[in-house]
């Protein structure tokens, strides 16, 4: 089963007083490449969530946001020093009496002085707050693995279908492939008929020895095998439960080789014309499994 690596997932869990939400985004990627953005005060969780990660995505460039809010009302406590507010009014009414000012001293002013009034937040445990975290992840990625997966099916679908064109192409490439020979030698009697017009005499045995050397330099079997026993490992490597996104590549690689093989010993225009369209199904293999796990 094929698993593509481009995909979306999102989850959110609320754990104490902070609501948690996780977005992870996926694309493809040589290797598992991971970029993590959180706020600070959650960066030690790092590294359990890379490893949560590597369990469920085994390549692909992924991006991972991680947002939180703290509930309403559960910001923290406030809380009101009488005692230093207090020495402040006194430290002012002393300072005015002293340089005979006269001044207005309000609580909003004294309350503006340093930690008179401050606010306490509340400590959220760490094992909570991890637990929180992981939720989300794994909400997010379950999201994204489904994506991946259902990406990946219509991508397996797509692959098979251009591996029938292949195989309907290489069929009559097969078909056509006999012919080539009996061309070359009509097309050889015909040019020598017309450098010497019928006059002379012509050496079938050198005709003999060029037709044979042409039967072998243009022979295609076994690249047609090739390409037939590549076209096999590919089905059946569709079938395998693991990442076969670069197994799947250097197949097609080798059967990129054997068609181009094909194009350079062909000389019939037919089997020309069926080269070209392998060549384009292929490619468009290629595009396809470069984004596959």
């Amino acid at each position: 089963m094929l698993v593509s690596m481009t995909g979306f997932g999102r989850g959110e869990a609320q754990v104490g007083t902070k609501t948690f939400s996780i977005e992870v985004k996926s694309v493809n990627h040589r290797y598992l490449d991971m970029n993590i953005r959180m706020p600070k005060q959650f960066l030690n969780f790092e590294e359990s969530m890379r490893k949560l990660i590597k369990e469920q995505v085994r390549r692909g460039k992924i991006d991972v946001f991680v947002n939180y809010e703290t509930l309403e009302g559960a910001h923290g406590e406030v809380r009101v020093d009488l005692e230093l507010a207090k020495g402040y009014y006194e430290g002012l009414n002393a300072i005015g009496e002293h340089l005979s000012i006269t001044h207005d001293v309000n609580t909003l002013a004294i309350g503006r002085f340093p930690d008179v009034i401050s606010l306490e937040t509340k400590e959220e445990d760490e094992k909570v707050i991890e637990e929180g975290i992981n939720s989300a992840l794994n909400q997010a990625l379950s999201q994204l693995s489904s994506m991946r997966k259902n990406e990946g099916a219509k991508t397996e679908t797509d692959l098979i279908d251009q591996l029938k064109e292949i195989e309907g192409s290489l069929e009559i490439i097969e078909n056509l492939a006999p012919t080539q020979v009996e061309h070359y030698r009509e097309k050889l009697m015909e040019r020598i008929g017309e450098l010497i017009q019928n006059q002379l005499d012509v050496d079938e045995e050198r005709i003999k020895t060029e037709v044979v050397f042409f039967a072998d330099k243009s022979n295609i079997n076994e690249e047609i095998v090739r390409l037939k026993s590549h076209g096999e490992q590919f089905k059946k490597a569709l079938g395998l439960q693991e990442p076969m996104g670069r197994k799947l590549d250097f197949i097609i690689q080798e059967m990129n080789r054997e068609i181009n093989t094909i194009a350079s010993k062909s000389h019939s225009i037919e089997i020309s014309n069926e080269v070209v369209l392998v060549k384009s199904a292929l490619e468009k293999m290629r595009e396809q499994v470069q984004n596959i796990e």
